[in-house]
């Protein structure tokens, strides 16, 4: 199959973070036989075989993608004058990739959209010829919500050949606050949660069996990995390190960086800011550690994190986690079962918790036994395990029949077929090997010829 995929961030160099879970999708997706094209702001790039990236430009210095991300550049990141610049590239960016994926999207099969807005929109639009996967995160629910425009922007997502996968349960409740009419809500409530799968490194359980226990009477060695903005809560962390016997490495970058090595000099912490490292880096840096802290926040506007690939990162290292008990990671870690969850904005609570890890050295092998068990569950959290589910052909991102409409495309053995795929009444192989065990044909209210096959 032939998918095209539409994306506000997409990794710019082999090393680096932003978009890293698009681009490790369409990586997989490729393993699986797909052609993936990928429309993406400039300069992306990526060598995988059968993965094209088209980068597209669309100012001469880019203000909207990248950096913080397009939702967080328009809506508060950075001064002034940087939201500025952002909404008044935001045209020019839409208007560019409408263009690109309407001339590009005459080869395609099928197309997968990172953010709903606006690569979701543009995907909805070309879903009139063909099937259309929709993956919300967490930033373009937020922005979606906070436009005045909301409620229309929803309905126009919700075309019948579209299909929603949310990456949290958590991104659910302010979707459906916005979703006036039966078809949105439908959509919606319709959707399944999928979070975003990681792929680790070959070497990975080799190291991991090497092990590096903490000497008794050791320092903990705490890690963060992640933006440093104030969403992520790492100033939580340095209040409930202050005092405590441990080694806080911090692995990230961002507009709060110098802020946050001030507030570890005033409360003493030994933290060493590396800023951001290669991929390799940083899977080596979650085996060296005793604990992965996630202290994220629920800022005023609501916004919070959805399900933090970093904590699926760990699971999979076999790193105990201490997570703030925000958006999508209650249910990530199992209710606790995974990991030790405290509230949010309550450094004490945080203190108490790595307490508890320095003091009990039996306590880690428990949460980490289950975390393990919890990533090696075909519930889309390793791509090598269970990501399907956000395949377009996908059995739980697949696109409902709508009656009304004649809909060209319907679930069949675990596949989403293309229109194109099949003549009516055929009995044709997938490429799964499975078989059709019947195709209708329709002729929908566009006129197109489509099958519906079930």
């Amino acid at each position: 199959m032939r998918v095209g995929v539409l994306t506000t961030s997409y990794p710019r160099h082999a090393d680096d973070w932003a978009g890293g879970f698009v681009a490790e999708l369409a990586r997989w997706l490729a393993r699986e036989g797909d052609a993936l094209e990928v429309l993406a702001p400039t300069p992306a790039s990526d060598s995988t075989p059968g993965v094209r990236v088209r980068p597209l430009r669309y100012a001469r210095t880019p203000r909207l993608c990248y950096g913080a991300g397009a939702p967080d550049n328009l809506l508060g990141a950075g001064d002034w004058g940087g939201r500025a610049a952002a909404w008044a590239q935001l045209p020019a960016f839409v208007g560019r990739l409408a263009a690109a994926s309407w001339w590009h999207a005459r080869r395609w099969d099928a197309v997968v959209s990172h953010w709903l807005l606006p690569a979701g929109l543009v995907g909805a639009r070309l879903a009139r010829g063909r099937p259309h996967l929709a993956i919300a995160h967490s930033s373009d629910v937020h922005l979606l919500r906070r436009l005045p425009q909301a409620r229309w922007l929803l309905r126009a997502l919700a075309r019948p050949r579209s299909a929603l996968v949310l990456t949290s349960a958590a991104l659910r409740p302010p979707l459906l606050a916005v979703a006036r009419d039966a078809t949105s809500r439908r959509w919606v409530e319709r959707a399944p949660v999928v979070p975003m799968g990681v792929a680790p490194p070959a070497w990975l359980e080799a190291e991991r069996a090497l092990g590096r226990p903490r000497a008794v009477g050791a320092p903990l060695r705490v890690l963060y990995i992640g933006r440093l903005i104030a969403l992520k809560g790492v100033d939580l962390l340095l209040q409930a390190c202050a005092g405590l016997p441990c080694a806080l490495t911090v692995v990230g970058d961002g507009p709060e960086r110098s802020t946050l090595e001030a507030l570890a000099a005033r409360h003493a912490v030994a933290a060493d800011f590396v800023g951001q490292q290669a991929v390799p880096s940083k899977w080596r840096a979650l085996l060296a550690a005793d604990v992965l802290v996630l202290p994220s926040r629920v800022l005023p506007d609501g916004r919070t994190d959805s399900a933090p690939v970093t904590l699926i990162e760990a699971l999979l290292a076999g790193v105990p986690v201490v997570a703030a008990a925000v958006g999508g990671v209650a249910p990530l870690l199992e209710a606790g079962a995974c990991g030790l969850l405290v509230p949010p904005e309550q450094p004490l609570a945080l203190r108490a918790a790595l307490q508890r890890l320095h003091g009990d050295a039996a306590l880690g092998a428990p949460l980490v036994a289950a975390g393990r068990r919890r990533a090696g569950t075909s519930r889309g959290i390793a791509w090598v395990r269970g990501s399907g589910r956000c395949s377009p052909r996908s059995k739980q991102g697949h696109v409902e029949h709508d009656p009304s409409r004649r809909a060209a495309l319907r679930l069949c053995s675990g596949a989403l077929v293309p229109a194109r795929t099949f003549r009516s009444g055929a009995r044709r192989a997938l490429p799964s090997g499975r078989l059709v065990l019947h195709a209708t044909l329709f002729r929908p209210l566009s006129g197109r010829l489509c099958i519906a096959v079930g």
